[in-house]
């Protein structure tokens, strides 16, 4: 399938330097404090299926050296492939397991466990999900506990795929191996890094 735009890409952020450094600066904090919603600016045209959001992090976080696997719709979606092509220089690989970033939905999330996880001896060579908020899961609550929160803190995830917090669990247990999560909105990022622990809470309150 043809994934090559015949139309010149949308613009970028109109001023690069400083609009990365704010949305990797939001990054940051958001994985300094898991749970904490950070305000992220995106650029005003993004392509319409990647949104102001993902393409924020998108701008500030790929480039040429680093690969990304992309959820089927963006993958098929010249308009996206093309502006991240011409903006950031990744390359779109169809392997999850080879990707350095994957940009999920929620139903198109693969398992955390066959992604990149990298090693003891270079746990920063591990993947970075980035999970499009903007599609619900099925949802879910959360307490989340680990460094970076003062005792709990408790989410809300209507973005939580099915299985999640066994998925999470499993991530945990290999630290300091694992994959970080981000949780992306329109103009909003959630971090959950692989130290955080998650519990689920039912309608009632209680933790499952």
């Amino acid at each position: 399938m043809n994934t090559t735009s015949t139309t010149p890409p949308a613009p970028g952020f109109a001023d690069p330097t400083v609009a990365g450094q704010r949305v990797f600066r939001a990054i940051l904090d958001a994985l300094a404090h898991p749970g904490r919603s950070y305000r992220i600016a995106g650029p005003a045209q993004a392509p319409e299926s990647l949104g102001t959001g993902l393409a924020a992090v998108a701008l500030t976080l790929l480039d040429e050296d680093v690969s990304v696997w992309l959820h089927r719709k963006l993958a098929q979606s010249p308009d996206v492939t093309s502006y991240l092509a011409f903006h950031t220089g990744t390359r779109v690989t169809n392997e999850p397991g080879a990707a350095n970033f994957l940009i999920a939905t929620p139903d198109t999330l693969p398992a955390l466990d066959a992604l990149a996880l990298g090693t003891d001896e270079a746990p920063h060579q591990s993947a970075t999900v980035v999970l499009d908020a903007r599609t619900p899961g099925v949802g879910a609550r959360f307490t989340a506990t680990g460094p970076g929160i003062d005792g709990w803190v408790a989410i809300d995830a209507p973005w939580a795929p099915e299985g999640f917090v066994a998925a999470w669990t499993r991530n945990g247990a290999v630290f300091p191996r694992g994959v970080d999560l981000l949780v992306v909105g329109e103009d909003s990022v959630v971090a959950l890094p692989r130290t955080t622990r998650l519990r689920a809470v039912s309608d009632q309150g209680q933790e499952a």
